[in-house]
């Protein structure tokens, strides 16, 4: 378990610098008119470097005999669990370029709800329409961004 925490802390650590470096050639500074462009990517990317960090710290604490060599990064049986989740947020990414975003976390909801969570239809529908709604209203109309239309976008209110 100990390498692939490494390696996983390794990963998220040049994600973070990535992103840190990325949101610095926008103004990460708090102007007249509020945050920059970068404020809020810089932000969260150094949060996730210093969580990376805590990872990587508490990984190489334990050392080399910390835990069994035989222990396994994912266990036996886990696999179809683990793609219940994955490729339902890979389907709404797909999914998301096509319908755009609020018809693509509908549809996610919708399923995820469904068949994953076993709730029933009137929860289901109910989440899955307001959602979106409340997402358009904070995010399209409080805080003015935009999010992703996809190329059906046009015939769709939102």
């Amino acid at each position: 378990m100990r390498p692939a925490e490494i390696l996983c802390a390794l990963g998220l650590l040049a994600w973070a610098g990535l992103m840190i470096w990325q949101s610095t050639q926008l103004d990460i500074g708090w102007g007249a008119s509020g945050p920059g462009a970068g404020f809020f990517p810089f932000w969260l990317s150094v949060g996730l470097a210093l969580s990376a960090l805590a990872i990587l710290a508490r990984a190489l604490r334990r050392g080399p005999d910390a835990g069994s060599a035989k222990t396994r990064f994912l266990p036996a049986g886990a696999l179809p669990s683990l793609l219940k989740v994955v490729l339902p947020i890979i389907g709404m990414v797909v999914a998301m370029q096509v319908v755009g975003f609020y018809l693509a976390a509908a549809l996610y909801l919708a399923f995820v709800m469904r068949l994953i969570g076993r709730h029933g239809w009137p929860l289901v529908l109910g989440v899955s329409a307001l959602f979106p709604v409340g997402i358009y209203l904070v995010i399209e109309r409080w805080f003015l961004v935009i999010l992703p239309k996809g190329y059906l976008g046009l015939r769709f209110p939102f």
